[in-house]
C-alpha cells in the first residue's frame, strides 16, 4: 500500500475517533424531541430516571412570550418514562411558547409552540348580583358577581363601576385588593366595599362620606369588554339599579328567626325565614341540619330577597328531635354576626362580643311530627 493511501487512512481513522463523541452527541439529540398534548408538555425519545439534584427545572422549562422572561410555573412528573411538565395554568390563545430541554451530555434541544387559537364566540355572561334587593342599606358591606363560566383575573378593579344617579362613576368606593377575591372556579367575585367609609368613626368615612348614601340612587355596572378565562369578552354588560336604604348596625338574632318543620315521611322542606336579608354565600354554607342519627343529607336553596333559607332532604323525614346548626361566621348585607356587630360603638358593646368571641355554633331545635 502507497504511502499516501496510508496517510489518507491515518486521518481518517483519527477524525473518526475525534468526531465519534460529537455525531454520537448529534444523533441522540436528533433522536429527542418535544411535544405538547392536551396542554401538558413532554421529552420524548428520553427515558427519566431520578431527578437532578437541582430538580427538574434545571433540564425542562417552558417560557411564555419573548425577551428574556421566567420560565412559567408548573409542576413535573415522570409518565411511561417521560419526563412531563404541567403548566400552572391553562395556555393562553394567541401566546406563543417556547420550550427547552438540556439533556446530560448532549446539545439542548428546543421547540415553539403556539397556544391555544382564539376562540371568538361570547358565551360568557353575568348571571346574577347580589345583595338581589334594590333597595340596600347604606352601610352595605360587599356585593357578589355570579358568571356563567371561569373568569380572567386581574382585571375587575378595570370592568366595575358605580355610578351616581346621573350616571358619572363614583371614585373610591371599592377596596380595591391586589388579590381579587374570586371562588375556587373563578366564577364567582366578592366585591367589598371600603371598609373605611363604613365603619363610624373612621377618618375615610368623615371625610369622604359613605360609599352609599341613604335616599340616592345608584347603578353598579360590569362592563361587558371583561374578558373570560378564555380571553373572550362577556356577551352583554350588566346594571343594577338599587336605592340607598337606612343603616343596619344590629347583630342578627336568631331568636328572631322563624323555623318551620317540615312533616314526618314526606320530603318537605325545612324553612328558616329571617326579618332582614342576610349574605347570599354565606347562607349557602352555615348551616347544618342533624337528627339522632347525625348530620341530615340535603339540598340547600335561598329564596325571598335572601330573607328565605330552604333545606330539601335526602330522603323522607323520620319523626323525632333535630336541631339547626348555625356557624357564628353567618352576617346580614352589613357585616354584622351573631354577637358581634360590624363597627363597635362603645365598651359595652365590645364587652358582649369579647364574651361570645369563643362561640363557633349555635343550635336551634325543632320537631319533626
Amino acid at each position: 500500500m502507497s504511502k499516501i493511501k496510508l496517510a489518507g487512512l491515518a486521518v481518517i481513522l483519527f477524525l473518526g475517533l475525534f468526531l465519534s463523541p460529537f455525531l454520537e452527541m448529534t444523533a441522540a439529540a436528533q433522536s429527542l424531541s418535544i411535544q405538547l398534548k392536551d396542554g401538558a408538555f413532554f421529552v420524548a425519545g428520553w427515558k427519566a430516571s431520578a431527578p437532578p439534584s437541582a430538580g427538574w427545572s434545571s433540564i425542562f422549562s417552558v417560557y411564555a412570550g419573548t425577551g428574556n422572561l421566567p420560565a412559567i410555573l408548573g409542576t413535573y412528573s415522570v409518565e411511561n418514562g417521560s419526563l412531563v411538565f404541567r403548566p400552572q395554568f391553562p395556555l393562553a390563545p394567541g401566546v406563543r411558547y417556547r420550550a427547552v430541554f438540556h439533556p446530560s451530555g448532549s446539545a439542548p434541544v428546543e421547540a415553539t409552540f403556539d397556544g391555544p387559537r382564539q376562540p371568538t364566540v361570547a358565551t360568557t355572561r353575568v348571571e346574577r348580583v347580589y345583595p338581589s334587593a334594590d333597595v340596600l342599606p347604606s352601610n352595605d358591606l360587599k356585593l357578589y358577581i355570579y358568571f356563567s363560566a371561569p373568569m380572567s383575573r386581574g382585571e375587575a378593579w378595570q370592568h366595575i363601576h358605580l355610578l351616581d344617579a346621573n350616571g358619572k362613576p363614583i371614585e373610591h368606593v371599592f377596596l380595591e385588593l391586589g388579590q381579587e377575591l374570586w371562588d375556587p372556579d373563578y366564577r364567582r367575585l366578592t366585591v367589598l366595599f371600603d371598609p373605611g367609609r363604613i365603619k363610624r368613626g373612621v377618618a375615610a368615612r368623615d371625610q369622604a362620606g359613605p360609599p352609599i348614601e341613604e335616599g340616592k340612587s345608584y347603578t353598579f355596572v360590569v362592563d361587558g369588554d371583561w374578558k373570560d378565562a378564555r380571553g373572550v369578552p362577556l356577551v352583554a354588560g350588566f346594571r343594577k339599579s338599587f336605592r340607598g336604604g337606612p343603616e343596619d348596625r344590629i347583630p342578627p338574632d336568631p331568636q328572631q328567626w322563624r323555623i318551620t318543620a317540615p312533616k314526618a315521611a314526606t320530603a318537605g322542606d325545612l324553612v328558616v325565614i329571617f326579618p332582614k336579608p342576610m349574605d347570599y354565600a354565606l347562607l349557602e354554607r352555615v348551616f347544618t341540619v342533624s337528627g339522632a342519627s347525625g348530620a341530615v343529607a340535603g339540598k340547600t336553596s335561598v329564596g325571598g330577597g335572601e330573607t328565605e333559607w330552604r333545606f330539601t332532604p335526602g330522603a323522607y323525614w323520620r319523626a323525632g328531635d333535630y336541631q339547626l346548626i348555625v356557624s357564628t361566621d353567618i352576617e346580614d348585607l352589613c357585616g354584622n354576626k351573631i354577637g358581634h356587630p360590624f363597627d363597635l360603638d362603645n365598651i359595652d358593646a365590645f364587652e358582649r362580643v369579647t364574651k361570645n368571641m369563643d362561640v363557633k355554633t349555635i343550635s336551634l331545635p325543632f320537631t319533626v311530627r
